[in-house]
């Protein structure tokens, strides 16, 4: 899901809402802002059949509920229903505007059993300092209550998103407790992606052998990047920090998409790790002599970690492992949003219209939207059964990589 955005201006569009829709003669005017939504989902979403919902009903349905609305909150979700008729998960509007830059309260989610549990905790936000975990249980946001229906990528992800300085509830239950709290969650910059994959890479050593660990979090090319980065001069990147001096010797990759929400271009990574670049483009020239450069990559074993938090481009990603037979995918089944591209519209009363102008299919034709990527390896997301683990899923991937690499 790119965070960019397409902004139109709501005058332009105010004036050319009689060439938008041409209502029966019988038929009383939408409302401007309906008009609006209901020419861009026409013109702009990916399917001219829209899903075959009976979208003519559904506008007309806003339309009566938006008369009988007694306030913001009953229109936003007038709206919100008309929008749910498509049945895609990246279609849904945001009342306010999109920020220039996006601030987070720290914490992913996804589906467990019958409700919403954490799935990620981005270090250093409001998240990791209210103590939440993977595996605790997430009951309502921002005053909706999260059950058992499914929700979009809004309510999955931008829900934690937005302005700095301002506040997101979250009420939860600690794994194991009994009693739930409510947690008031300052929403704060996060830090670039490409930093965060940086700060994550460490070596974990076990069985006598070594294995890189990389976590993704951002929404950006350089997030990707970041990873190859440190992948392609292994040498080079175990002196870039004195915890990586064994970067060098690792013998795979444990590659961490849980409760990613994408935004990247997931083609850099599986290009990379089929070993297709080319290498020894020019020559170098340092005090140990002349080489050729880029360096080769060697190509290691890698897993992808995943968990029902890993949406959009995460879950492309996991797609392009499965369908070039990159490593296993190992964790939970993934969230369901698989957009093949989302654009933002400005709309004429300041809010945000999300919509998909693509969709994605494997080779085989099938959708995974709505429905997630199973995993290889099926393993529930919880946090180190003891002293000296890594989180389950983590334990996972270096046992499916441990299969991959010979002994030492």
């Amino acid at each position: 899901m790119r965070p960019g955005r397409r902004l139109k201006a709501g005058a332009a569009l105010l004036l050319g809402l009689s060439a938008f829709r041409a209502p029966a003669a019988d038929a009383p005017p939408l409302p401007p802002l309906l008009a609006e939504i209901d020419h861009i989902v026409r013109t702009e979403f990916w399917d001219p059949n829209l899903s075959g919902a009976d979208w003519k009903g559904a506008v007309r349905r806003a339309a009566s509920e938006l008369a009988a609305a007694g306030g913001a909150p009953a229109r936003d979700a007038a709206y919100d229903r008309l929008l749910a008729t498509l049945g895609d998960s990246h279609t849904f509007r945001l009342p306010e505007a999109m920020p220039e830059r996006l601030a987070t309260a720290g914490v992913r989610i996804g589906r467990e059993g019958d409700g919403y549990a954490v799935k990620g905790v981005l270090p250093g936000h409001a998240a990791e300092r209210a103590g939440m975990r993977v595996g605790d249980r997430v009951l309502a946001v921002g005053g909706r209550r999260y059950g058992s229906g499914p929700v979009n990528f809004r309510d999955l992800f931008f829900v934690f998103e937005g302005k700095a300085g301002t506040d997101v509830a979250v009420t939860w239950k600690p794994g194991g407790a009994s009693e739930e709290k409510t947690s008031l969650l300052r929403r704060e910059p996060e830090e670039p992606g490409d930093t965060l994959v940086w700060k994550s890479a460490r070596v974990i050593a076990r069985g006598g052998k070594k294995y890189g660990y990389l976590r993704l979090w951002g929404m950006s090319a350089e997030t990707a990047l970041a990873a190859v980065d440190l992948l392609l001069d292994r040498e080079e990147s175990s002196r870039a920090k004195p915890d990586l001096a064994d970067w060098a010797s690792i013998e795979g990759v444990l590659l961490d998409v849980r409760a990613n929400s994408g935004g990247y271009d997931p083609n850099i990574l599986t290009t990379f790790l089929r070993g297709q670049w080319s290498a020894g483009d020019y020559e170098v020239v340092t005090r140990e002599g002349r080489h050729l450069w880029p360096p080769e990559y060697r190509p290691l074993p890698v897993a992808l970690l995943v968990n029902s938090g890993t949406a959009s481009a995460g879950e492309a990603l996991a797609l392009k492992f499965r369908a070039h037979a990159i490593g296993p995918i190992v964790g939970e089944t993934t969230a369901g949003m698989l957009s093949g591209g989302a654009a933002a519209d400005r709309l004429s009363d300041g809010s945000t219209l999300f919509i998909s102008r693509r969709a994605i299919r494997d080779r085989d034709g099938k959708s995974y939207e709505g429905r997630g990527v199973d995993p290889d390896v099926a393993v529930p997301d919880r946090p180190p059964a003891a002293a000296g683990q890594e989180d389950a899923i983590v334990e996972a991937g270096i046992r499916a990589l441990a299969e991959k690499t010979p002994s030492p």
